[in-house]
């Protein structure tokens, strides 16, 4: 857009068409504009003036009739009885499946608001229980032994360098294979006899 003053020195926008679009496929010139339209709106839904994006895809709408009309060398009017149908502007276009359309987007800008507190906190709930076995701080407070199951017991972190390295043979060798670990959390019996084993 183009943005100039009247003659009370007020702002105002004046749509413009996009010579970088003009060669492109029809399909291509429409979803570039949805694209930007849609972005800047999931960006700013939850702000409580949401629907003033509408005033910025009314420019978006004219920046985009006026690249068409460029690409065609028609008029504005022209563009909008070509490809508008039941009110909604629509490009064709064709697929394995068939003939499909991409109507230029017309679902408004209505606000949305911040999920629920309780809802929040339930999915934050689920992302903490899902990585919580992944910290070594939460697997030592645990207090059990992941090699003998030995529970309220003071552990240790054993560690290797490589997973590759182990030969599998001993049992605390199988685990962190399983795993897919380089450490284990053990009891103190535990530690000493896999020191022994090395």
């Amino acid at each position: 857009m183009k943005i100039c003053k009247d003659v009370n020195g007020n702002e105002k926008w004046k749509p413009i068409h996009r010579g970088s679009l003009t060669n492109k496929p029809d399909i291509d010139i429409i979803n570039r504009f949805n694209a930007e339209i849609r972005g800047l709106y999931n960006h700013y839904k939850l702000a409580h003036n949401a629907s003033v994006i509408s005033k910025f895809a009314h420019v978006m709408k004219y920046s985009m009739l006026k690249t068409f009309g460029r690409k065609y060398r028609k008029t504005v009017r022209y563009i909008i009885n070509k490809f508008s149908r039941n009110g909604e502007f629509r490009i064709p276009y064709t697929t394995k499946t068939g003939p499909k359309h991409c109507v230029f987007h017309n679902t408004g800008f209505k606000r949305e608001k911040f999920p629920f507190k309780s809802e929040v906190e339930t999915f934050q709930k689920k992302c903490m229980d899902a990585f919580r076995p992944l910290k070594l701080i939460d697997r030592l407070k645990a207090g059990a032994c992941e090699l003998c199951g030995k529970i309220n017991t003071e552990t240790h972190m054993h560690h290797v360098k490589k997973l590759k390295d182990l030969t599998g043979k001993s049992a605390w060798e199988k685990l962190m294979k399983k795993k897919r670990r380089k450490s284990l959390a053990v009891c103190f019996n535990c530690h000493e006899l896999i020191h022994k084993s090395i």
